[in-house]
């Protein structure tokens, strides 16, 4: 048996291994399970970028509670001065009103943006609960396929195993170069190898020159490759 003959009985053999890997991969099972861990992962980062927010917002709220508490006593200060010693020309009236509003308009402020870092607190309680909420039935649901793609896939693997033990078996024999050269086109196309059909790759159904018909026709072990997709052409 020539080699490109036996690189083609190996290619039947690595083929169907193959496709049994793929079936594994693209399990519906496997699928909903890559799908749920993602979104549980997605959701374990939203989380803690809330928990930052949440630590920020606290932070800030502190310090204007803090700056509340100044502004009150600076205020209290003001009224109290303003009773021991009353100003008595209109000047000095109009700038001890004009410190006293700007002291009220501070804390008003402050009071406003206390509201809306309350309000914010409470949305991001809100979303956070609403995210442990979906991890947690992520999780749950995840634990449940797991259960079953561990007990479905044992049988799916040993089979694609054994598979490709009569693969690994056809290979035997085969040259080391060729073999490098089959696995470097299945890298861009699958299957690398075709064969002469009327005249034509059976890979792309394209009609060959008929130089390349001649080479392939008069080689038996030559390398001879479709000028349209690049598989190896064996004729058979």
């Amino acid at each position: 048996m020539d080699q490109l003959t036996m690189l083609w009985e190996y290619q039947v053999e690595d083929i169907k291994a193959d496709n049994l890997a793929q079936e594994i991969r693209r399990s519906p099972l496997r699928q909903k399970m890559e799908k749920d861990r993602d979104l549980f992962m997605e959701r374990q980062k939203q989380y803690k970028q809330i928990e930052e927010q949440v630590a920020v917002l606290i932070d800030r709220k502190d310090a204007i509670r803090d700056a509340l508490n100044r502004c009150e006593e600076q205020l209290s200060s003001l009224q109290a001065r303003f009773e021991q010693n009353p100003p008595e020309e209109l000047e000095a009236v109009r700038s001890f009103m004009a410190e006293v509003s700007k002291c009220r308009e501070t804390i008003v402020g402050y009071e406003q943006e206390m509201k809306r870092l309350t309000q914010e607190a409470n949305t991001n309680d809100q979303r956070g609960n609403s995210i442990r909420t979906e991890a947690a039935r992520l999780r749950s649901e995840f634990e449940s396929l797991k259960a079953q793609y561990d007990k479905e896939m044992p049988a799916k693997k040993a089979a694609q195993e054994a598979q490709r033990a009569v693969a690994d078996k056809k290979a035997e024999g085969i040259d080391a170069d060729l073999m490098a050269h089959y696995k470097r086109i299945k890298k861009q196309i699958v299957p690398p190898l075709s064969r002469l059909v009327n005249g034509q790759c059976s890979g792309c159904n394209t009609s060959l020159p008929s130089a390349v018909l001649h080479r392939v026709r008069n080689a038996s072990d030559e390398i001879v490759e479709c000028e349209s997709c690049g598989r190896m052409i064996i004729r058979m």
